[in-house]
């Protein structure tokens, strides 16, 4: 058993000292909270923008429509523009007759093609009254916030008019008209009330994200390791002082804590990195932060991270590397050269990678079919179980069952590609066929 902490601690004092090590460390969390801030900031830049408002409107209704249309799109950005320094444009309404709106139309139209002028016209004609349809053209026609944003104004003064046409009070009208509503999320389980929705969401998808680049990329090295030491016959030389299985066990083992040590730094340093600058890039956008601040505006919390969940992750990690890990060592222990290593490793990669193809189903229905079987199977539940409980509650016995089968399988992987290893390192020459690997494993 020393020699197996030896084997483990060399493994993971070599990787962790690597400078690879120290760059992947903080440029994946760097690249993450990137991935959430950037859409975020072109989402409420855009929200924010005035360029729905820098319209001409020609009304030909004669029901005074224009003129709603242009409070509506005053209404809904005055709010978020208000710490901004520059007036915003306001949009200009010109009731026409249906005689003289093609030549507004095209004075309109002259007026959006000079530069640093308006940026399109919105046409609101009798058609619009009959057979609810309105006409726009402008620079942003290809733009689908502000087209959005039009849309839902006219809406909304489309309402107005029609209530008012029935003879519905003005104050019961406005109250309609400026109706808005906010709407918190949150998750319910056994234990009650268990935090956003929007922040399991989060939660779930970034977990399973973690866990796959984490196998992959320390697996993979697990691999290379595996090669390196055989091609240059460093494996002889150690094996005759260690058995096989426990110098493949020890690789594993120092391998799967690099990649432990690298996820717990990752989903830190994410949750700082989000927490601290969420504010910042959301204020340079123009939008009011609250005292939520920036990761509450962003619909992230960190606080669905729970002590049992966190073990639960842990649990999963390791019995996923272990299982990959295992099985690519194997498969590197079977070749001579990178081209055919990779070769090999390709079904267990097709295990790993097709799990992550159901992800869309699962988060749509994360207590369907197809997630409770995936949650069972134990190349799949490392990724999609941790998804499956940070999106909804999962009864804790169906989580005992399946890390029961993840150990199995582990079990299983670890039995087979020590088998495959201890033939596999001192053989040499061409590839073996899979008659030759099944002799090994019944002989070995």
């Amino acid at each position: 058993m020393d020699k197996f902490w030896v084997v483990a601690k060399r493994e993971y004092l070599e990787r962790v000292r690597s400078r690879w090590f120290v760059m992947m460390t903080l440029f994946v969390p760097v690249f993450i909270t990137a991935i959430f801030l950037i859409p975020a900031w072109v989402t409420a830049r855009s929200a924010s923008g005035t360029a729905s408002r820098n319209i001409v409107i020609l009304d030909a209704t004669g029901t005074g429509l224009g003129k709603r249309v242009a409070d509506v799109l005053t209404r809904d950005t005055t709010a978020v523009r208000a710490s901004n320094a520059a007036p915003a444009p306001q949009p200009q309404v010109r009731e026409v007759t249906a005689a003289s709106l093609p030549a507004a139309e095209d004075s309109a139209m002259r007026a959006v093609m000079r530069p640093n002028n308006l940026v399109g016209y919105l046409v609101l004609d009798d058609s619009t009254l009959s057979t609810r349809r309105i006409r726009y053209a402008g620079r942003n026609a290809s733009s689908i916030v502000d087209t959005d944003k039009l849309k839902s104004a006219v809406r909304q003064a489309f309402t107005a008019v029609m209530l008012q046409r029935e003879g519905v009070k003005p104050e019961t009208i406005s109250l309609i008209s400026n109706l808005s509503l906010s709407m918190s999320q949150t998750r319910i389980d056994e234990r009650g009330k268990g935090g956003s929705g929007q922040a399991a969401i989060f939660l779930g998808v970034g977990i399973g994200v973690l866990l796959l680049m984490s196998i992959i990329f320390h697996g993979q090295n697990v691999l290379r390791g595996v090669l390196e030491e055989k091609s240059t016959r460093v494996a002889e030389v150690v094996i005759s002082s260690i058995k096989p299985e426990m110098l493949l066990a020890g690789k594993v083992a120092g391998a799967g804590a690099v990649g432990l040590t690298q996820q717990v730094l990752w989903i830190a340093i994410s949750a700082y990195l989000i927490t601290n600058f969420a504010p910042l890039v959301l204020k340079s956008a123009g939008v009011p932060i609250s005292g939520a601040g920036g990761s509450g505006a962003l619909g992230v919390s960190f606080g669905g991270l729970t002590v049992g969940l966190f073990i639960v992750i842990v649990l999963y990690f390791l019995f996923g590397f272990v299982f990959y890990a295992s099985l690519l060592a194997a498969a590197g222990s079977m070749v001579n050269t990178e081209q055919d290593a990779q070769q090999a490793a390709m079904p267990v990669m097709y295990l790993l990678i097709g799990s992550w193809l159901f992800v869309n189903s699962v988060i749509v229905n994360p207590t369907g079919t197809i997630a409770r079987v995936l949650s069972w199977l134990p190349f799949s539940s490392p990724i999609i179980m941790p998804m499956r409980m940070g999106l909804s509650p999962v009864p804790w016995t169906s989580v005992a069952g399946s890390l029961a089968v993840c150990a199995l399988g582990c079990v299983f992987a670890i039995w087979l590609a020590a088998r495959i290893y201890r033939v596999g390192m001192l053989m040499y020459g061409k590839r073996p066929s899979l008659a030759e690997v099944a002799k090994w494993v019944r002989y070995a």
